[in-house]
């Protein structure tokens, strides 16, 4: 069934053999099978890479329109790039709990 598939597919399955949950992605007749934490990474990857690249593409689109030097748009980018590389570093605490049930939000 995976091979004649064009284009991006996603479905969720729970496996027979572990009875865990999985996503299957299919793009242009290949098939990755995901672990539900490799999905939520590949998912934010996606999201991220994609306003990076918009903002990359509004910088360059805006200095063309300006008629800054050449070069300048390529120097903002470099150090726009270096500065999320930097935030991209910083650790990142979780806060996350276990529903406590009861029904009442406190």
């Amino acid at each position: 069934m995976g091979n004649e598939r064009k284009g991006i597919s996603i479905e969720g399955i729970v496996a027979a053999r572990d009875r865990q949950p999985y996503v299957i992605v299919y793009f242009n007749g290949q098939r990755a099978q995901l672990s539900i934490a490799d999905a939520k990474n590949v998912a934010l990857d996606l999201l991220q890479m994609a306003s990076r690249t918009e903002a990359d593409a509004m910088i360059l689109k805006f200095f063309d329109r300006a008629e800054f030097p050449a070069g300048a748009a390529a120097a903002i980018m470099r150090d726009f790039r270096d500065f999320r590389l930097e935030l991209d570093a910083e650790p990142v605490e979780k806060f996350t709990e276990e529903p406590t049930g009861g029904g009442q939000v406190q």
